[in-house]
C-alpha cells in the first residue's frame, strides 16, 4: 500500500505536468495533408466543436457530482475507493467452429518450412490446396506431417505459435487462430490518459464476453489517489484472461500499464497473446485512407461512425477542466469515447473473425 505522503508527493508531480501545454496540434482548414499520420493532431473543425461542447457540458452539470452524472458504484480495495461504471452491449458475438477454423488455418502452404509464398504458388497450381495434400508430396512430406498434427491435435497456444513463425502476429490467420481460444478468454482493453508516457491513466476501460453480451467496465479515477486502486483492478481482470484485443495497444496501452505499475512500485506481465487490431487494419484498409485512427476504421470497415465523439488527443485538456474545476460535465465525452473505443474492438475484431471463415 502506498503511503499518504507518496500520495501527496505523486499528486504534485500530476498537477505540475497537466499545467503543461498541451500535446497536439490543430490543423487549420482539416486539411489532411498537414496532420500527418500522427494521432496527436486535431483538425481545427474537431477543435471548435469539441470546445463548444464542453461549455454546454459545465453548464448542464454545474453543481453536480460525478455520482450524479454516471450510474456507477464505488468499489473499495485495500488501495483505497475506486469508481466503477459497467454498461452491457447486445452486440452479437459470432463463435467460430474450431474445426472451420483448423482447417481454414490449413489451407496456408506457407506454414510448412522450406515453403514461401513462389513455392506456394507453385504448388496450388499443382493441385495441392491444402497441408494435408503435401503429405503425398516427397519432398515436404515431413514438414507437412508435423504442420498437419500441431493443427488438428494441438493447443490454441500451439497454433498460433506455428502461424506467429511464419508470419506476423496481425495476419489474418493469427487472429482467426486466437479465436480457438474461446470468447470467454478475451479482454479488450483502452485507457484514457493525461498524456504522453509517466503522466497518470485517468480512466482504465475494458470488455469481456459474458453470456452472449459484451460487457465494458470502466475504472474511473475521479481524485489522484484513485489511480493506484483502478490499476490494480484493472491488472487483476488481465491477469485472468489469456488473450488481450486492443488498438495500438503492444506500442501505448500496455507499456503504458507496466510503466504505472512500476512507479508505484509493481511489476506486470505481458499478456500470454495479444491482438493488436491496429496493425490488421493497416494490412486490411491502410492503404485506402487518410489516417488509421479507430473512428476511420469503424466508418471503413464497420460502416458506423461517430456524430459527436471526442478527439483522443483533447482527453487531457477536459479531465484538467474538470480536476481545475470540480464539475463532471467534461467527464461524460471522455468516458463515452472509451466505452466507444472498446466495443469498437469487439466489432472490429468478430468482423475480421468472419472474413477468414
Amino acid at each position: 500500500m502506498i503511503s499518504e505522503s507518496s500520495y501527496e508527493a505523486v499528486s504534485r508531480q500530476w498537477r505540475s505536468k497537466i499545467d503543461e501545454s498541451h500535446d497536439f496540434q490543430v490543423v487549420r482548414n482539416d486539411s489532411v495533408f498537414r496532420a500527418g499520420f500522427s494521432g496527436s493532431s486535431v483538425f481545427e473543425s474537431e477543435f471548435r466543436k469539441a470546445r463548444n461542447l464542453k461549455t454546454d457540458l459545465l453548464d448542464i452539470h454545474a453543481g453536480m457530482a460525478v455520482e450524479d452524472v454516471f450510474d456507477g458504484r464505488t468499489l473499495f480495495t485495500p488501495d483505497g475507493e475506486c469508481f466503477e461504471i459497467t454498461t452491457t452491449t447486445g452486440i452479437k458475438v459470432p463463435h467460430p467452429d474450431p474445426e472451420q477454423v483448423r482447417r481454414r488455418i490449413l489451407e496456408d502452404l506457407t506454414l510448412v518450412r522450406g515453403i514461401g509464398p513462389v513455392i506456394a504458388g507453385v504448388l496450388r497450381r499443382k493441385g495441392h490446396r491444402t497441408v494435408e495434400d503435401l503429405i503425398s508430396y516427397r519432398r515436404f512430406r515431413d514438414g507437412a506431417k508435423d504442420c498437419v498434427s500441431r493443427v488438428l491435435n494441438g493447443s490454441p497456444d500451439e497454433i498460433i505459435s506455428l502461424i506467429e513463425r511464419r508470419h506476423s502476429p496481425s495476419h489474418p490467420l493469427a487472429i482467426l487462430a486466437s479465436g480457438l481460444c474461446g470468447c470467454d478468454s478475451y479482454l479488450f482493453l483502452d485507457i484514457e490518459t493525461m498524456g504522453f508516457f509517466g503522466r497518470p491513466v485517468i480512466l482504465f476501460g475494458f470488455a469481456t464476453i459474458e453470456d452472449q453480451y459484451v460487457v465494458v467496465r470502466q475504472f474511473l479515477v475521479r481524485t489522484m489517489d484513485e489511480e493506484l486502486p483502478a490499476l490494480d483492478l484493472t491488472l487483476q481482470h488481465l491477469r485472468e484472461k489469456p488473450v488481450v484485443v486492443s488498438y495500438n495497444g503492444k506500442t501505448f496501452d500496455i507499456p503504458y500499464l507496466i510503466s504505472r505499475s512500476a512507479f508505484y512500485g509493481g511489476t506486470m506481465e505481458r499478456p500470454c497473446h495479444h491482438v493488436d487490431l491496429l496493425h490488421a487494419s493497416r494490412r486490411n484498409a491502410g492503404r485506402l485512407l487518410q489516417d488509421c485512427r479507430l473512428s476511420t476504421i469503424e466508418q471503413h470497415l464497420l460502416g458506423s461512425s461517430r456524430s459527436h465523439d471526442l478527439p483522443g488527443s483533447m482527453v487531457p485538456e477536459f479531465y484538467e477542466t474538470y480536476l481545475q474545476s470540480g464539475n463532471p460535465g467534461p467527464l461524460v465525452p471522455i468516458v463515452q469515447h472509451n466505452l466507444e473505443d472498446v466495443t469498437s474492438l469487439a466489432k472490429l475484431l468478430f468482423h475480421f473473425w468472419e472474413g477468414q471463415t
